[in-house]
C-alpha cells in the first residue's frame, strides 16, 4: 500500500500539555508569578475541565520535597508555531520562578482525536506497540518498560492481539485498555476527545516539550493516512523514523526534522549514560 508524503507539521490540530513539578511558592502565588509574566493562569481546585487559560491543579502522583510544593501546569487548547513557542515561554518562566521536576513527576501531551475513527486508533496503538521498546530510547528509565505505574506498558505481542480484536471504540475503552495508567491513554478521548501521551519524564525544558509535542503529532498523523501492519519485524529507532516519515525525503518538514534530530541526539546521550 502506498501512503502519502508527510505533509509537514499539522498547524490546525490542537494539542495540550500537562506539566507536573515542585515550587518553591504556593500553587496560589505560582499562578500569580506566572501572571507577571504575561501567562494567563489561575490556580484552580482538582478538576479535568478543559479551559482557556493555563491552570494549576494538585496531583496526588508527585512527591513532594521539602520546602517545595506539587502541581500540575495544565495548558488551554494549543496549536501550531503559537502553540510551540507559548510551551517554551511558560517553561523559561517556570524556571526562573525556581520550579523543578524529581523522578515523581510526569509531562503528559494530549492531540485533539476528533478526526479519528476506530481504525486511525488500531493504527495508532499498533506504532506505539510495535516500536515501544525504540520509544523506550527517548525517555529516562524511570518511564521505560512496566517501571512506572502511572505509564505501564502497552503489552507487547499481547497488546497487539488485542488491539486487533476491537472493532468498536467501546472495547478499547472497556476491555483493549481501560485503564489511563499505560503509555498511550485512550480514556481521555471520552472526555476531551484527545488521545494522551503519559510516557515522558517530567521536565521543564521547552526545547524538550516542545520537539516530544511534534514527534507525538507525527505518531497521530501517521495513523490517519494508512493501515499500520500488526506484525512483527523491524522495530527499532530508525524504522519508526520511517513509518511515521520523519526524513526530509519522506516529506518531513523542518520543524518535524529538527525534532527528529533533537531525539537522535537525546536518544545517543541517554544510551551513552546507560552504558557508562
Amino acid at each position: 500500500m502506498s501512503i502519502k508524503k508527510n505533509s509537514g507539521f499539522n498547524r490546525n490540530r490542537t494539542f495540550g500539555i500537562e506539566i507536573e513539578g515542585l515550587s518553591p511558592l504556593t500553587r496560589n502565588d505560582l499562578a500569580r508569578s506566572l501572571e507577571t509574566f504575561g501567562i494567563r493562569c489561575v490556580h484552580e481546585g482538582y478538576n479535568h475541565r478543559r479551559r482557556n487559560h493555563w491552570k494549576i491543579v494538585t496531583d496526588g502522583s508527585i512527591c513532594e520535597d521539602r520546602g517545595t510544593v506539587g502541581f500540575e501546569l495544565v495548558s488551554p487548547p494549543l496549536r501550531g508555531v503559537e502553540g510551540l513557542e507559548e510551551i517554551r515561554k511558560v517553561c523559561e518562566a517556570l524556571q526562573q520562578i525556581g520550579c523543578r521536576v524529581n523522578r515523581s513527576c510526569g509531562l503528559h501531551v494530549h492531540h485533539d482525536a476528533s478526526d479519528y475513527d476506530i481504525e486511525a486508533f488500531k493504527n495508532l496503538y499498533a506504532i506505539y506497540i510495535r516500536y515501544e521498546a525504540a520509544i523506550d530510547e527517548l525517555v529516562s528509565e524511570s518511564r521505560r518498560g512496566q517501571r512506572n505505574a502511572y505509564c505501564h506498558s502497552l503489552g507487547g505481542e499481547i497488546g497487539l492481539e488485542r488491539v486487533k480484536n476491537v472493532r468498536q471504540m467501546n472495547q478499547l475503552l472497556s476491555e483493549a485498555y481501560p485503564s489511563r495508567y499505560v503509555k498511550l491513554n485512550c480514556q481521555s478521548y471520552e472526555v476531551h476527545g484527545t488521545i494522551e501521551f503519559r510516557q515522558h519524564q517530567g521536565t521543564m525544558d521547552g526545547e524538550k516539550i516542545a520537539h516530544w509535542v511534534v514527534f507525538t503529532q507525527m505518531m497521530v498523523e501517521r495513523a490517519v493516512v494508512g493501515k499500520i501492519w500488526m506484525k512483527s519485524g523491524a522495530a527499532d529507532w530508525f524504522n519508526l523514523k520511517k513509518v511515521i516519515r520523519g526524513y526530509k525525503w519522506m516529506g518531513a518538514d523542518e520543524i518535524q526534522q529538527e525534532a527528529i534530530a533533537f531525539l537522535n541526539k537525546r536518544r545517543q546521550a541517554l544510551l551513552s549514560n546507560a552504558a557508562a
